[in-house]
């Protein structure tokens, strides 16, 4: 009966978050936008009454206050000759940068002091009422601040969203997934929809990266998908995204609310996965304003309007200069804007620079994509595949810019010199002219360069080996390696022993930050070893003895880290019962237990290391006899609980130190399990290692 009523309780959360999910969805997109001025968007504005004079008349002004050197959008009504529409800012004429339907765009002056100043629009000889606006002093605070901030959040996202995936997938869908990125143009559909979603390659390489490090791809489909990825991207502007940055607030909101009502380990898996699409949403939508400082340097503007593709260094030249604003930007849709944004204020940029600038893309994405690559072989392996592919991307595209110029003029009508001012829709005639040709370039450099991934990977599996362990032991004594990590690994988890204690008796956090690291050192070694030069020993009965003692030693490290997460719920339990006493302390015999499981242990773990270092026999009977004592220390602590004690903080106390103490007794079990392997020295069959 309690079963069922605690299912009916899930299925209760779950039928909740899916109403309140479409709620917000509702509620939010049912709520007016006014972003835009009624009749602005048409360039009609507000209808005149009969018998009153249509004027010109500014209608807003965006940003309301701006640097100077800034570009403003100046939102006009009542012009009888748009394309004759000059703005003024005091007397002086701005220099315009795009026009569109009812508004220009100008940029103020560099000379202008901090204030209030009045914008005008004249047209056919009329003159506007004046708008005021404030230039404020340059603030590089706020744009540091967005930076950091947002590639903060960026990171963050993709690692909860790639957590997100990893715990959503099952094994059907990780095996259907698999098979179907095996065939390649699945894989970059694959990669063309995450860069599409994410509209950044920086994002899309890092789900590729969690998914490769959970085993669910394999290193050569990702890096398939990494190119889809960049085709995803390249188009994002193209097209409406799915995702809009503006709605980042709303999808954590929703992934929030999933996170709060999970019932399970999936519900919590997919409120994981929505809240790092919505933090790499917002992350984008705040890291993209800290750039916009740099556009308005006059230096930068100065070098840019100097640089055209007009021979190969050239090309050279604004190929790097596109990977470094791709890696920065984490992706090539925000640079697709910059660029247009460049071409038309310095009006010296053709469309065959702007696509050199762009040809970067391929390593630049490769660049950006080291920063949200984890740590382990197969993703270190995946990030060497990004960058050979996207030298290789940026290489082909570059010295190709001339062939996508002409087919970009020869499908897009009209003339490539003008610009629909925008930061998410490309108008003709530049932004399509350059939107058309760059995809092209994307989709040809990854539909040549798929096939040659495999062989781009076995190319590195033969130059740079993934376990250079192995090739280590292959040219030099393989025992030798092998024994000199497994006493490095064994030192290191003797010298946590004493933090671990510490962290029990003291409840000090720093010892068990010690411990942890250093725990985790000898795992990375163990892990490292066994995966490498172990596989190199020779077959025969010392080989075989080495590799039972790693795997000894690999069953110590997991109970070495179960003492360590006993010590910090010890810890915690104490913390917990501190409002009862102002130091909890240990009760009856509880530490003096703990310190003798910990010297026992201690004696052990060096025991073997002398053994195993110098080849002496082992003595057997004082290792068995130290396991009793430990198994002795064990029933007493067990003992305790079962004393009758009524006090229900003495019998909390009590099971808290009993975990620790069946922790530590299974570390003893395992350390004599070593030294019985040693003493021995009579090797058998690795699967014949006792449990």
């Amino acid at each position: 009966m309690a079963a069922a009523d605690g299912g009916l309780r899930r299925k209760l959360r779950v039928a909740v978050a899916w109403l309140l999910t479409l709620a917000v969805v509702v509620v939010y997109f049912a709520l007016p936008d006014g972003e835009r001025p009624v009749g602005v968007e048409s360039g009609v504005g507000p209808r005149a009454e009969p018998g009153e004079e249509r004027r010109l008349d500014v209608v807003e002004v965006s940003p309301a206050d701006a640097v100077a050197g800034a570009a403003i959008t100046i939102t006009y009504v009542g012009a009888l000759d748009p394309a004759g529409v000059r703005p003024y800012v005091g007397r002086d004429e701005m220099q315009v940068l795009a026009r569109k339907q009812g508004a220009v765009v100008a940029r103020l002056p560099q000379k202008l002091e901090p204030g209030r100043v009045k914008i005008r629009v004249t047209s056919a000889g009329e003159r506007s009422k004046p708008y005021d606006i404030r230039i404020k002093t340059a603030n590089w605070r706020t744009p540091f601040r967005n930076l950091v901030g947002g590639f903060a959040l960026l990171v963050f996202g993709i690692g909860l969203l790639a957590r997100g995936a990893r715990g959503a997938a099952g094994l059907p869908s990780a095996h259907g997934l698999s098979r179907l990125a095996r065939r390649g143009p699945a894989a970059l559909g694959l990669g063309a929809l995450l860069g599409a979603l994410a509209q950044s390659t920086t994002a899309a390489a890092g789900v590729l990266a969690g998914l490769v490090a959970s085993s669910v791809l394999a290193v050569v489909p990702a890096a398939c998908a990494f190119l889809g990825a960049q085709i995803g991207a390249a188009s994002a502007p193209l097209v409406t995204g799915l995702i809009d940055p503006r709605e980042g607030l709303l999808v954590i909101a929703i992934g929030v609310l999933w996170l709060g009502l999970a019932t399970d380990r999936r519900a919590v898996a997919i409120g994981r996965l929505v809240l790092g699409a919505g933090l790499i949403a917002f992350g984008l939508q705040t890291l993209r304003p800290g750039f916009e400082p740099f556009v308005q340097e006059p230096e930068l503007l100065s070098f840019v309007s100097r640089l055209r593709a007009d021979g190969g260094v050239d090309v050279a030249l604004c190929a790097l200069l596109g990977a470094a604003l791709v890696a920065v930007l984490q992706g090539p849709a925000p640079v697709l804007v910059l660029v247009l944004v460049l071409a038309q204020t310095t009006a010296r940029w053709n469309l065959e620079t702007a696509l050199a600038v762009l040809s970067g893309s391929g390593l630049g994405a490769a660049v950006g994509a080291l920063l949200t690559t984890p740590a382990g072989r197969r993703c270190r392996r995946l990030a060497e595949l990004h960058l050979l592919m996207g030298a290789a991307s940026t290489l082909l595209t570059a010295a190709t810019v001339g062939i996508w110029s002409g087919l970009a003029d020869a499908i897009v009508p009209g003339v490539p010199h003008e610009m629909d001012w925008g930061k998410r829709v490309l108008m003709p005639n530049l932004g399509l002219h350059l939107g058309v040709g760059f995809a092209l370039s994307q989709l040809a450099a990854a539909l040549v360069l798929l096939p040659a991934v495999p062989l781009a990977a076995r190319f590195l599996n033969r130059v740079l080996p993934a376990e250079p362990g192995r090739e280590l032991a292959r040219v030099g004594d393989s025992v030798g390696v092998v024994r000199a990590r497994l006493l490095a690994v064994l030192a290191t988890q003797r010298s946590a022993l004493q933090p671990l204690l510490e962290l029990a008796l003291d409840g000090r956090r720093e010892a068990g930050r010690i411990a942890e690291h250093r725990l985790a050192d000898a795992h990375a070694l163990l892990e490292e070893s066994i995966s490498g030069p172990l596989a190199s020993l020779p077959k025969d009965p010392e080989g075989s003895l080495l590799a039972r003692i790693a795997l000894g030693c690999l069953q110590l490290e997991r109970a070495l880290e179960s003492v360590q997460k006993q010590a910090e719920r010890l810890v915690d339990r104490r913390v917990a019962l501190s409002a009862e006493a102002e130091t909890p302390l240990l009760l009856g015999d509880d530490e003096l237990t703990l310190r003798s499981l910990s010297a026992l242990l201690d004696e052990g773990i060096a025991t073997v290391t002398r053994a195993l270092e110098g080849g002496a026999e082992l003595d057997l009977e004082a290792a068995r006899a130290r396991e009793i004592r430990m198994n002795g220390l064990e029933a007493r602590a067990r003992g305790a609980v079962l004393a009758g004690e009524r006090d229900t903080g003495a019998v909390r106390m009590h099971v808290a130190v009993l975990g620790l103490v069946d922790a530590f007794e299974a570390a003893g079990n395992h350390v004599y399990r070593l030294a019985e392997t040693l003493g021995e020295r009579n090797p058998t069959q690795l699967a014949s290692i006792p449990a």
